[in-house]
């Protein structure tokens, strides 16, 4: 629950609900692709307004032991928004299009948390994305390009990020080798279970297989311990014993959830989710040509607002550290199923966000049907087969279409200005030229 805001914040925290209202009316209009001329004067007033609350705050705009308030809520999510408007431009290598992509990371870093353990292939994408935005940050800490204030706020989001991560790996490392086999196992059964989780419906009868599975993993143990093949306890038993005491809760967890014991509140809660991760995954499908990335936000705040009705950390009730509660207040069994559906909405988020590509909106249409012709060419290139001039007449025709909308070799919006993304458009144009030219060749 957020704490009080302080009088001296008051003035601030208005100002920035105001500016949440313009980004919001703009966010909504479709009408109209999203322009530069209407983002950076709003990106100007938000960063003052960090600079004054960061002023307000005795020169630390927010640090790990603080309290946080509304005010401080609701900058989080002017700031995502306003980063969502920036990757919607195209401006996916500046800095403020990092912050909506660092807090993804980071909530869905949050449950993976609360899993403990993954194998490191599935943490690589992430650290490789952590990475990149670290040279960003970098290059723009280094060129002045951010106020100090909001320079501090991006890098305190991405430091939590990199401790998680870095958590996740050490208990990783901490495995032997001989044990990575059992591990990758225990590691796959988490994988199912969280995959029947994700269904609108699964029954009692999809679980009772897995719980075979994992007695046989703690069959294989002697004393407690899992042995190597010498007969040697090796390294790693604490995390191993952990997980499959983890999976093993989560089992039976999923069964009370699949019976009619099951909480009508966290039923409803379920639904919600479920309705939410169905959206995702059509997004996930259909994004090139539907998604704008600031329709993420309603999704990512959906999600947010779930995550708050859980029991909140400084609570006097330990027994029911962020678990949902019922109406009268107690914590059903069940509650592994809704983190799993938190866990693969966020994942979804995750993996939408990375894909943005640096093409402003309004270029956006020209990039899909350039991507398009190109990955029709590279089928037919495939093939082998020899093609007639006829067969490559119609990707001649709109190759041509595409190239007459440009102006002294740029691409224009309707305004007349030069959006974001033509490096890229015309690169692909030239690719796809390159590659017709490959196919006549061949056929002669």
């Amino acid at each position: 629950m957020p704490h009080s805001v302080p009088s001296e914040e008051l003035p601030i925290l208005e100002r920035l609900l105001a500016i949440r209202n313009r980004l919001s009316a703009l966010k909504r209009d479709r009408s109209t692709y999203l322009k530069a001329d209407d983002i950076m004067p709003i990106k100007e007033e938000v960063t003052q307004e960090i600079n004054n609350l960061t002023e307000v705050r005795g020169g630390i705009m927010v640090h790990e032991k603080q309290a946080l308030n509304r005010t401080d809520d609701v900058m989080d999510e002017v700031c995502q928004m306003l980063s969502l408007c920036f990757l919607c431009l195209g401006k996916t290598r500046e800095s403020p299009a990092v912050y909506s992509q660092v807090v993804a990371i980071k909530h869905s870093f949050d449950r993976l948390e609360e899993f403990g353990i993954y194998a490191e292939e599935f943490l690589e994408p992430y650290t490789k994305k952590l990475k990149e935005i670290e040279n960003i940050l970098k290059v723009d800490e280094r060129n002045g390009a951010l106020p100090k204030a909001v320079m501090q706020m991006l890098k305190y989001k991405f430091t939590q990020c990199e401790r998680i991560r870095d958590q996740l790996m050490a208990t990783i490392h901490e495995v032997s080798p001989e044990l990575i086999p059992i591990r990758n196992k225990m590691l796959r059964i988490r994988r199912q279970l969280i995959s029947i989780a994700c269904q609108s419906n699964f029954k009692a009868s999809d679980i009772v297989p897995i719980q075979e599975e994992i007695r046989d993993i703690d069959n294989r143990r002697e004393d407690g311990k899992f042995l190597a093949a010498d007969g040697s306890i090796p390294a790693g038993q604490a995390v191993l014993v952990g997980l499959l005491e983890q999976i093993y809760a989560y089992s039976h967890d999923m069964i009370i959830a699949a019976s009619t014991d099951f909480s009508p509140a966290l039923q409803e809660i379920r639904v919600r989710l479920v309705e939410i991760k169905s959206q995702l995954e059509r997004l996930e499908l259909t994004h090139k040509w539907t998604l704008r990335q600031t329709d993420l936000f309603t999704y990512q705040h959906q999600l947010h607002d779930i995550v708050m009705m859980r029991h909140p950390v400084d609570s006097d009730r330990p027994d029911k550290l962020d678990k949902f509660l019922d109406e009268r207040g107690e914590a059903p069994e069940g509650q592994t199923v809704l983190n799993f559906l938190l866990h693969k909405c966020y994942r979804i988020i995750v993996i939408l966000l990375n894909e943005s590509v640096p093409v402003s909106e309004a270029l956006t249409p020209i990039y899909n049907q350039l991507t398009s012709v190109r990955q029709c060419l590279l089928a037919v290139k495939k093939t082998g087969a020899p093609c007639s001039a006829e067969e490559l007449y119609p990707y001649q025709m709109k190759l041509m279409s595409i190239e007459n909308l440009r102006k002294d070799g740029k691409f224009y919006d309707e305004q007349g200005c030069i959006p974001e993304g033509q490096a890229l458009c015309v690169s692909t144009l030239e690719e796809c030229y390159s590659l017709l030219e490959q196919l006549r060749d061949d056929s002669e």
